[in-house]
């Protein structure tokens, strides 16, 4: 089950196969949540994730390459971070959540990993249909001080 999401070998190769652009890393990183909540759906790899989660986080912050022996929840958008050259205020998410790195704990992607460390199941999965609707509809912001989707007022 944990093959549903791709290492960050295979997502990144994935995007330059389907010509490195925009809608490809949108794509694709919706791909790697969708991958995410098979994971999180099921008993064993949703406690095996936790396993892996949490061993990782231990000894190495940036775990984003070494899935599926660590989990970082980076390894999910990198065709997005690939896009801007891990330039955040040129991203689509990070112009959307107050320019931030989707390495902070209270970003998009990075509430993710909070979610996960903390066992938090159901939210992770809500969470993850919050994300693919960020992603699939420009019309929202991430609100970086109450971790939750917002509507843009136009």
């Amino acid at each position: 089950m944990l093959d549903k999401l791709l290492n960050y070998n295979n997502i990144y190769q994935q995007w330059i196969n389907k010509g490195s652009t925009k809608e490809a890393a949108i794509e694709l990183t919706i791909q790697q949540l969708d991958g995410l909540e098979e994971i999180a759906s099921n008993d064993e790899s949703w406690y095996e994730l936790l396993e892996i989660s949490a061993r990782g986080r231990n000894y190495d912050a940036w775990l984003a390459m070494d899935w599926p022996e660590g989990f970082d929840e980076l390894l999910l958008c990198v065709p997005l971070c690939k896009l801007v050259s891990w330039e955040c205020s040129k991203c689509t998410v990070g112009i959307r959540q107050e320019n931030n790195s989707c390495s902070m704990d209270y970003s998009l992607f990075g509430y993710i990993g909070e979610l996960v460390k903390n066992g938090l199941r159901k939210e992770l999965l809500d969470h993850i249909n919050n994300s693919r609707k960020f992603l699939k509809n420009e019309g929202f912001n991430w609100n970086v001080h109450k971790c939750e989707l917002e509507m843009i007022n136009i």
